[in-house]
């Protein structure tokens, strides 16, 4: 039986442990090989190695092996750098079927959406500043974080509304991650007010320059722009604010 030079032993060393879950019948290829083959190069043999640890790690991902930045529905993982903090990834979300925003018989629906919606009172004190209605609000606090007053976007928005930093700055002086909730849910109704104003009131305009900015909405002849994310975006918004209007005459008074 051929067997591994000392120097290639010396190399194995620094491969992954992931190969050590490859069958006998996998890991006996390369030793064959490079014995019966001395003038192979190093490059040649990194990435036969290479090959055969993508295939291992492919197979501890099926048996539900994961890596330290564990996924969580979908479009949510956990950030190690802070544990109070929840990153939402702002690409790619899915547009929610209609049917999804009531409780179903074979699905677990989300407190918030089965039960009385989170930050009631100061939702309604910002929607009596800003005058935008109460469920518009909870419909993009519901999109935007899920009502998760700690949630950060990789883009760097922050909380319940996910407002920019850059955005917090025209109103107010004090830092977004200073923001308590109430503070959260009155600048960013602020800002969403100002994009209904801008856009004269059109609320599918204003959503779109919400999530995608105003020069982006402007520069596509006042429609929404051709963005994967904003076109799934705007319509997600819309089924929650008709759903929360039409679900309890508390939300919208």
């Amino acid at each position: 039986m051929a067997t591994l030079r000392q120097t290639d032993k010396q190399r194995l060393k620094c491969i992954s442990p992931a190969v050590l879950a490859l069958s006998h019948a996998h890991a006996r290829i390369l030793p064959i090989m490079f014995s019966t083959c001395p003038r192979l190069n190093q490059s040649l043999f990194a990435a036969c190695w290479l090959s055969l640890i993508l295939v291992c790690q492919q197979n501890m991902a099926h048996a539900g092996v994961t890596d330290e930045h564990e996924i969580l529905a979908g479009n949510i993982v956990l950030d190690n750098t802070d544990a109070s903090e929840i990153v939402i990834r702002n690409t790619d979300i899915e547009a929610i079927p209609t049917e999804e925003l009531t409780t179903a018989s074979h699905t677990k629906p989300v407190r918030w959406q089965a039960g009385k919606l989170p930050y009631q009172s100061e939702v309604q004190a910002a929607a009596e500043v800003t005058q935008l209605e109460p469920a518009l609000i909870h419909a993009v606090i519901a999109t935007e974080s899920g009502y998760n007053p700690r949630a950060v976007s990789r883009k760097g928005a922050f909380g319940l509304m996910q407002v920019m930093p850059a955005t917090a700055k025209t109103m107010t002086t004090v830092p977004v991650r200073q923001w308590s909730v109430p503070q959260q849910i009155l600048w960013g109704s602020r800002y969403l007010k100002r994009m209904v104003d801008m856009f004269e009131g059109d609320v599918t305009l204003a959503l779109a320059a919400y999530n995608a900015g105003p020069a982006a909405v402007k520069a596509h002849q006042h429609s929404i722009p051709p963005f994967t994310e904003t076109r799934q975006y705007v319509p997600r918004v819309l089924r929650y604010y008709q759903n929360f209007k039409a679900r309890s005459p508390q939300v919208n008074h």
